[in-house]
């Protein structure tokens, strides 16, 4: 079993015990250390995070807010199946939030800030490897939040948060598909296309960058093979898992 007795837990402060555990979950699911319908049980959990079970019941229903768990009316709690479907309807909303995003952002954003989505591009670069796609994953979300928070509505903000907080479920998947080969290479131009059109104040190109930079990569051949190869595994030991 995954989890046992844990003695050694240090619980940085000013987080909770339950968001510290949410986040700990969370990245296990991300990273597929749990796998999808495998159960969490509430007792095995608490000893491990050596605390009482009102901090894991917590965290296990936030998880459930999020789509990384879910509950039956047994209280059973598993981690939730991702599916292929889920994720292309994710992206698509992500998309259009993206455009009105680009929209608005166009006007707002500062020489000074689009010279540091440059340099988060350059880092990129540096970075678009098999062996450090991780921290790629990373300074794209970055550069994408960067655009984000210069937009002057807070809720659209809000929205975006959310969605994204849903694709963090398919963090996994994405990073299988993106090591294909000329899936990053893809993504590096894409980024710098935005940038190009970001100076050059082009909303309608912006518009058309940012949701093809969404939704197109399921239809690369590179990016969707990597998804299909990702998903039919993970199909396997889903069906593996209820036997």
């Amino acid at each position: 079993m995954i989890f046992e007795a844990n003695e050694k837990f240090k619980y940085p402060l000013p987080r909770t015990l339950s968001d510290f555990i949410y986040n700990h979950l969370k990245d296990l699911i991300i990273n597929n250390k749990l796998k999808a319908n495998q159960r969490l049980n509430e007792i095995e959990l608490a000893k491990y995070f050596n605390v009482s079970r009102t901090p894991i019941r917590e965290a296990i229903l936030k998880l459930e807010a999020k789509g990384f768990v879910t509950i039956d009316s047994r209280r059973h709690v598993k981690v939730k199946e991702a599916s292929e479907e889920e994720l292309r309807e994710i992206l698509q909303v992500l998309g259009a939030l993206d455009r009105l995003v680009m929209e608005l952002a166009v006007e707002a954003l500062t020489p000074r800030q689009i010279a540091k989505l440059e340099k988060l591009a350059e880092k990129m670069l540096k970075k678009s490897r098999i062996e450090t796609i991780e921290k790629y994953f990373e300074l794209n979300e970055e550069f994408h939040n960067e655009i984000t928070k210069t937009v002057p509505n807070k809720f659209l903000q809000e929205m975006v948060q959310h969605v994204n907080e849903k694709l963090q479920r398919y963090t996994y998947a994405r990073i299988h598909a993106f090591k294909k080969p000329g899936a990053l290479k893809e993504s590096l131009m894409e980024h710098q296309d935005i940038i190009e059109a970001l100076k050059k104040k082009d909303k309608k190109k912006l518009v058309e960058l940012i949701y093809n930079h969404r939704v197109a990569p399921l239809s690369v051949p590179s990016y969707s093979e990597g998804l299909r190869e990702y998903f039919a595994t993970n199909e396997k030991e889903t069906n593996a898992a209820k036997e």
